[in-house]
């Protein structure tokens, strides 16, 4: 099975437009396409053409929840008493060439898990305002 974060993994997704990046592709100012848009798609030109992904972009708060992954997995399973959660890498989309995702985990025949661990001020704002931000929400 392929890891996420591997050698394996990057290639994988070489080139490919991602779940987490669909943003960047979907991003529109009054004039046009963003700049993100922009950027993203040069650099996915560049990876088809060099066949290397970018280096990664990681700060100290994606760090954590890295590290937290794991652990919020693990309560997740806690409170789903018949959940069976299987931790894959790169999903090509079955129909559209050229996308994929790389969710926290499948769940049973037809979930999936994306785990965020936020910082204790969105923490606590969840708590309070009983809302996720909404980019969290489907």
């Amino acid at each position: 099975m392929m890891q996420q974060r591997s050698d394996e993994w990057f290639a994988a997704r070489c080139g490919n437009v991602t779940a987490s990046r669909l943003s960047d592709v979907m991003a529109k100012t009054k004039s046009g396409y963003s700049a993100s848009r922009q950027n993203y798609m040069a650099e996915l030109i560049c990876q088809r053409l060099t066949g290397k992904p970018e280096p990664g972009y990681s700060n100290a708060a994606m760090q954590r929840g890295t590290e937290l992954e794991p652990v919020a997995r693990e309560m997740y399973l806690l409170n789903q008493f018949d959940a069976e959660v299987t931790e894959v890498g790169f999903i090509p989309h079955p129909e559209i060439v050229g996308f994929g995702a790389s969710p926290d985990g499948l769940v049973g025949n037809d979930g999936l898990i994306e785990i965020k661990c936020p910082n204790t001020w969105t923490h606590l704002e969840t708590i309070r305002t009983g809302k996720p931000k909404n980019q969290y929400i489907l």
